[in-house]
């Protein structure tokens, strides 16, 4: 127990370092209580902690016998090794001891959430006029799925008569009803028999969304090929059927 900032032997020890020489900086509180602040001259290590004595009047020191002094100084050295055990445990070990499986998970929880923004941002693309696209490949798997149908046995054959005699494209335009998942049918309803397939139906690079479009081929095949239905009941259930049977022709080939 010594006057404020002296740096003489404390027969304390650093638990960090084992140092035995200290700063030792007195503080009172407002209600007169005594504090300290022991910092170690080697590394930095340092305590707080609460007095009865005040270090900073050496005659108040003088008052308390050296059996006392050293009962005390053995419950800080105590005290000082339990706090910092305690900093190694729950501090320093996980700021600085991240093992080679946890770095590892934490990338693949950044890659993880940048792919499902990509994948949003890629779906919704459509909706925005892209800077590369590929109308031709496009065109290009319209007209392969829309060939493969005639070769389906239980697809309709009125379904097939119209994917030879209806004119097929892909279109850039901005879709008519302008819904989240949009199908060619604008245009029927005022004499356009051609089907048009736009970009919600395809990913970024000319990829399609192959149920999604093979949803809004049969669509618009069944649209044209029985016009007197509309959108009701009867209309979903054929087109359901319809896609249903293209599915398993697939699957078979599989």
């Amino acid at each position: 127990m010594f006057p404020e900032d002296s740096q003489e032997n404390f027969n304390l020890h650093c638990p960090s370092c084992g140092g035995e020489e200290f700063k030792v900086i007195p503080l009172s509180g407002k209600d007169g209580e005594y504090f300290v602040r022991i910092i170690c001259h080697n590394c930095g290590e340092h305590l707080f902690f609460q007095t009865p004595y005040s270090l900073s009047s050496k005659i108040e020191l003088d008052k308390v016998d050296d059996t006392n002094k050293l009962k005390y100084i053995s419950y800080l050295q105590k005290e000082w090794n339990e706090w910092f055990a305690w900093k190694q445990r729950h501090l320093k070990s996980h700021s600085s001891g991240k093992t080679l499986f946890s770095k590892y998970a934490q990338f693949c929880l950044v890659f993880l959430l940048c792919g499902i923004v990509l994948f949003f941002i890629l779906d919704r693309w459509h909706l925005l006029d892209p800077f590369l696209e590929f109308p031709e490949a496009r065109q290009k798997h319209i007209i392969d799925l829309a060939e493969l149908l005639l070769e389906v046995p239980c697809f309709p054959s009125i379904m097939k008569s119209k994917i030879i005699t209806v004119p097929i494209r892909y279109t850039r335009e901005r879709p008519f009803h302008k819904n989240f998942i949009q199908y060619g049918e604008a245009g029927i309803y005022w004499g356009e028999e051609q089907i048009k397939i736009h970009r919600s139906n395809f990913w970024f690079f000319g990829l399609p969304k192959k149920n999604q479009l093979l949803n809004t081929l049969v669509h618009e095949l069944r649209h044209r090929s029985s016009p007197g239905l509309g959108h009701n009941s009867e209309f979903y259930e054929l087109v359901k059927k319809d896609v249903a049977c293209v599915d398993n022709y697939l699957n078979e080939l599989e």
